[in-house]
């Protein structure tokens, strides 16, 4: 056992409570007394013991959305935007990359969240097994997501992901999903939906997180991304939409609806001048 005294400690109990001179004991993976140091915690055997010295020991933080290992791609052609960074930079050095690859770019990237407080990501992205081998041993935690699309993976693949990794270390799990509406062809997500139904699992994507690329789903098919996903069945277990900045009030009804998550990424969209995500629309009323 480990026991951190001597703290501040922030506890999420009713929402915020801060707990002075108080104490913290894990036993393994599991945090067994959070609160108002006690004598007779005192007492007992540890490996360890942190004073903290009167500093501040909160929960970690979890980033909803990475692609871990496009670590090689920062502040790589930074003045581009999304489609054109995407299919003329990114897509083509993706070709490139390995395995190997994967395990040392996702390595650097687990390193640098836990030195920021950060001890778990959901990541979309590629060799998931190289993913894996890289967040047990740093002791990160991920949650990998399918990154199907028309021209790498495959439903049958994501299947066997799915199986795989659900049942591979207790700090990796695994969840459906496919890149987005522009880069996947409508066969390709029906057979997904037909994944999502067979396992009773929520599937998640990029979706409507830029201007053009909402309104050509729209011209193409006559609905917003949201709209055919829903009617796709992709979303019939719940799932999550990433970025979700061009969505309109009918896409909000059918996250609420289904059980969808927006996952926004304001840095991002920042970055590329996207658009602000109608945060305060999303925000449960007092009503309801």
């Amino acid at each position: 056992m480990i026991r951190f005294y001597n703290g501040r400690i922030l506890a999420l109990k009713n929402g915020f409570d801060l707990i002075e001179n108080g104490e913290v004991i894990v036993d393994g993976n599991r945090i067994i007394y959070v609160g108002k140091a006690k004598e007779h915690n005192k007492n007992r055997k540890y490996e360890r013991e942190i004073d903290l010295d009167g500093n501040l020991l909160m929960p970690s933080f979890k980033n909803a959305h990475t692609h871990s290992a496009m670590t090689f791609g920062r502040s790589f052609s930074d003045d581009m935007p999304l489609q054109e960074w995407l299919y003329d930079k990114i897509f083509p050095l993706e070709d490139l990359l390995t395995g190997d690859d994967i395990y040392r770019l996702s390595k650097i990237a687990f390193l640098e969240y836990l030195t920021s407080g950060i001890s778990a990501c959901f990541d979309m992205y590629y060799f998931p097994e190289n993913m894996a081998r890289a967040s047990v041993e740093t002791g990160f935690r991920t949650v990998m997501c399918g990154a199907v699309n028309n021209f790498k993976e495959s439903v049958p693949l994501l299947e066997a992901y799915y199986n795989k990794y659900n049942d591979y270390d207790e700090l990796i799990s695994y969840r459906l999903g496919f890149h987005a509406e522009y880069t996947t062809s409508v066969d390709i997500m029906r057979d997904i939906a037909k994944l999502a139904e067979k396992y009773e699992a929520p599937v998640f994507m990029h979706s409507s997180e830029t201007m053009s690329e909402t309104q050509e789903c729209i011209h193409s098919t006559n609905k917003t991304p949201t709209e055919l996903f829903d009617q796709l069945g992709l979303f019939n277990y719940g799932g999550g939409a990433f970025h979700s900045v061009w969505v309109d009030e009918n896409d909000l009804d059918i996250y609420k609806k289904r059980g969808v998550y927006a996952v926004i990424n304001s840095g991002s969209n920042c970055k590329l001048a996207s658009g602000v995500a109608p945060v305060e629309c999303m925000m449960p009323s007092s009503e309801s």
